[in-house]
């Protein structure tokens, strides 16, 4: 169960961010602006954001096995009809497509380990999942970069990675154990009122003060973080420097801090407390973006360094704040900061568009400086 979760974390986000280091291809290959091209991303996180508050029904009515093993494969699926795709629509439409197939894995999986996996394991399978999920993203968009270098063609690209996940969700339903996975309590017959519930309950947690803060900090969280990586991939390939796909892919190495940052979150807010360690995680992105605009490669990527360290850190932070705020109503709350997370990536990938159309790499970084510190304005008290 541990490593077909991993799998699965992988296969997810490779299909998710596979294409972010080929944004400045797609300008080229179907004539789009900058601002166009990153809808490719911004539509599949848009896509699964919706999906996963909808699998989180569906999951109480069906086996959740089956339904994690079909989200991957029909991602996998979905990614090898993008390579056959005739035009930009056609393209666009297949990645939305894609993301709304994977929503149903990241929805469910916490709980069905929660649900099957021995006590003394959980964090362990937890923890892997998580790091499967980091090290896909990671993979993917250097498979990304490193593929359509060799090939010369990003349709192999989305094609070998599709077929790769349709193997990984093939291992994925094999390995995990038969039973019944559905939810321990069986929902209302009375579908309309327990609607009307789980309603009550979101719009409940978005009039709590602190949550409400939580769930904007995590688009902005998300928003400022694939908003500096999409136009960083434009800045590489463009005059100064004109690298190639798969040396521009080579930035997203820098996920690895993410791996070493995210589990000494915890020391750190136990030293100065949830709403200082957040604060400064969105001020290391401040700090990033300034360094940035200096006329060098090295402080390029120092400053993309920090802000990747800011939003680890500031992930691992404000999920901690929500698990640790909302109490009794904990998945209610996890779903929508995870819904809130994708659409603030969607929303600020697309808007960094324009402010690279419209002043470059100056013009990405004062977009994403602001809404940091928009976010550190709107960070609630210790409680």
């Amino acid at each position: 169960m541990a490593a077909a979760f991993f799998v699965a974390g992988f296969g997810t986000f490779a299909l998710i961010y596979d294409i972010q280091p080929l944004l400045p291809e797609f300008t080229t290959c179907f004539g789009v602006s900058a601002a166009t091209a990153s809808l490719a991303l911004s539509l599949t996180t848009l896509s699964l954001s919706a999906a996963m508050l909808a699998a989180g029904r569906l999951s109480e009515l069906v086996d959740r096995r089956r339904m994690m093993s079909a989200s991957i494969m029909l991602g996998g699926l979905a990614s090898i009809l993008c390579a056959l795709a005739p035009g930009w629509g056609a393209f666009l439409a297949l990645r939305a497509l894609l993301g709304a197939a994977l929503g149903g894995l990241p929805a469910v999986a916490l709980a069905y380990i929660s649900d099957n996996a021995p006590p003394a394991r959980l964090a362990g399978m937890v923890g892997l999942y998580v790091s499967g999920t980091a090290f896909g993203g990671m993979a993917g968009r250097l498979l990304g970069g490193f593929i359509t270098s060799a090939s010369q063609d990003w349709r192999h690209t989305v094609a070998g990675i599709g077929a790769l996940c349709l193997l990984a969700g093939a291992l994925f339903h094999l390995a995990l154990p038969r039973t019944d996975n559905r939810g321990a309590v069986p929902p209302p017959s009375d579908s309309a009122a327990s609607l009307r519930v789980l309603a009550k309950r979101f719009a409940a947690q978005w009039r709590d003060p602190v949550l409400r803060a939580l769930f904007i900090e995590g688009a902005l969280l998300l928003g400022c973080f694939v908003a500096t990586f999409n136009y960083l991939c434009f800045r590489l390939a463009h005059a100064p420097y004109n690298y190639s796909h798969e040396q521009v892919s080579l930035v997203f190495l820098m996920n690895l801090l993410g791996m070493v940052v995210s589990p000494l979150c915890g020391r750190i807010i136990a030293r100065h407390g949830l709403a200082a360690t957040l604060r400064g995680s969105f001020l290391l992105t401040v700090a990033g973006c300034a360094l940035s605009q200096l006329d060098s490669l090295f402080f390029l990527l120092a400053g993309c360094a920090l802000g990747t360290v800011g939003f680890f850190a500031g992930h691992s932070t404000a999920t901690a704040w929500v698990n640790r705020h909302a109490r009794d109503g904990r998945a209610i709350a996890s779903a929508q900061y995870l819904t809130t997370y994708y659409i603030g990536a969607s929303l600020l990938g697309w808007l960094g568009g324009w402010a690279w159309q419209w002043a470059g790499w100056a013009g990405v970084c004062g977009m994403v400086a602001a809404a940091a510190l928009t976010a550190v304005a709107l960070t609630p008290g210790n409680e």
